[in-house]
């Protein structure tokens, strides 16, 4: 029987099921290891005795979707399809509308899982397939997979900020950690029965094949952004986590703000593409530095207080798991986060006082595109983004801050970071991109002294950088 699954968002029911398979359409959790709706997934079709097919649908209507961040989610996939198949189980992949594609494939679906996305895009054309008349014949099933604690249950309305959500977080943390994949016993061998048609017949193992035929489907453009320089895939991501945790974590509380040092994970684009799971992640944290996990939620609530290997452990699962759950919870309960009305009341107030303050420079989006700014920072921070598709975390902020003192009008600032930061970012274009975003104007975060065009938001400034870090050693790096 399948395990009680805390991590369902909703589960209608169909009055009749029929079928002879058990389907999961994949989108948000490209990945075999450590994926709740996988795993409930296999459960199911052990129970019904019926075989298990995965579909994933490559369209257009991802939004602000480049190229080359079609290139790295393919690389990825191909990887997760082969190992799909070593277990029994049929793996596809079609191009066409969302919910159009994924309702032809399961017209003989007896089960169909979905994995939960946090989006409104995402969640919208799941709504569609939940009130679809052509699924009526089967039962449908929500899964979240990307959260540690699932955002609906962690709390019930939009968080002020972090400290908010932590408190909720916390206590309830210890039983998520502890999820592992369990083992539902034999597959049946997957067969013919789900054959879409339209589907990428080639072999997974020929990846230059795999990106031909989906430039050609989805006649995408010649990529134009950078040569991203992350390696994609499930083993890439856990490569990248094995050196992180040897090399980096003990000094990730110290140094992990340094622009021209590389203490960062690099686990954010696994993350975004869902190739990796946070659970995973602090798994093999524990498992490496022998901690054990019921320790993590002091390990969070006490980072202020430790030093050493618990004191970066704390700080990191901070990061990974209250700051990116508070970015889930701001795009499941603020409808407007694509928009600076999703600002709070006073960062709204305190920036439209200071409208009519005389700006630093006037710049075109053109101009800033192409790290031709005066500020030789927030340019080289610019040509990190365009040479690899990543920035530095803290540059990420200053960068973020500064467009603010060039534009004269919020919502304009916001749609030139929302530009920049979807288009380039190899992580962007997920809750945490649009919380990133929103903090630069003063979501989740406090009113300060107040000063001009910013009011009484947060400001960074490149004295600041000086004070702080080898601010040469980063502009010669990226020169």
């Amino acid at each position: 029987m399948k395990p009680e699954y805390s991590h369902l968002i909703r589960h209608k029911k169909a009055i009749s099921a029929s079928g002879t398979l058990v389907l999961y359409w994949m989108q948000q959790a490209q990945r075999v290891s450590f994926n709740p709706a996988l795993d409930y997934a296999i459960h199911t079709a052990v129970e019904l005795r019926l075989p298990l097919h995965v579909v994933f649908v490559l369209s257009h209507d991802i939004p602000d979707a480049q190229s080359a961040h079609y290139r790295f989610m393919l690389e990825g996939l191909a990887q997760t399809g082969i190992e799909l198949k070593k277990l029994k189980i049929g793996f596809h992949i079609v191009a066409g509308d969302l919910p159009e594609c994924v309702e032809k494939v399961a017209k003989d679906t007896k089960v169909l899982i979905l994995d939960h996305g946090y989006l409104a895009w995402q969640r919208a054309y799941r709504d569609i397939l939940f009130s679809s008349p052509a699924l009526l014949h089967c039962d449908l099933v929500e899964v979240d997979t990307e959260a540690v604690v699932p955002v609906h249950l962690a709390s019930s309305k939009e968080e002020y900020n972090a400290a908010t959500l932590r408190r909720k977080l916390l206590p309830q943390l210890g039983s998520w950690l502890s999820w592992h994949p369990e083992d539902p016993g034999a597959l049946i061998p997957a067969g013919i029965e789900c054959a879409p048609q339209g589907k990428y017949s080639g072999r997974l193992e020929h990846r230059a094949e795999l990106l031909i035929w989906a430039r050609k489907v989805l006649s995408l453009s010649a990529e134009t952004g950078p040569a991203y320089l992350i390696k994609s895939s499930h083993s890439e991501a856990l490569a990248t986590l094995d050196s992180f945790i040897r090399d980096k974590l003990k000094d990730y509380s110290t140094l992990r703000n340094h622009p021209n040092l590389d203490v960062q994970s690099h686990m954010s684009p696994y993350l975004h593409f869902g190739q990796i799971s946070p659970l995973q992640i602090i798994h093999q944290i524990c498992e490496t530095c022998d901690v054990d996990m019921a320790s993590i939620p002091e390990l969070i609530n006490g980072k202020a207080g430790l030093d050493g290997m618990a004191q970066s452990i704390g700080a990191f699962a901070e990061e990974l798991i209250v700051r990116r759950e508070l970015a889930m919870n701001f795009c499941h309960y603020n409808p407007d986060y694509k928009n600076s009305s999703a600002l709070p009341d006073w960062a709204i107030r305190t920036l439209n006082d200071h409208l009519a303050d005389a700006r630093e420079g006037d710049y075109s989006l053109e101009r800033l595109e192409l790290a031709e700014s005066s500020d030789i920072y927030w340019n080289a921070a610019q040509r990190e983004l365009l040479m690899t598709g990543k920035m530095h975390n803290y540059m990420r902020m200053y960068w973020g801050k500064r467009v603010l003192a060039w534009c004269p009008s919020v919502e304009e600032a916001y749609q030139i970071l929302a530009y920049l930061n979807n288009k380039y970012e190899l992580d962007g274009r997920d809750p945490n991109a649009w919380a990133g975003i929103a903090w630069c104007f003063g979501k989740h975060d406090r009113p300060w002294a107040p000063r001009p065009i910013y009011g009484m938001v947060r400001y960074m400034n490149s004295a600041g950088l000086q004070r702080k870090f080898d601010m040469k050693a980063y502009i010669q790096k990226w020169n």
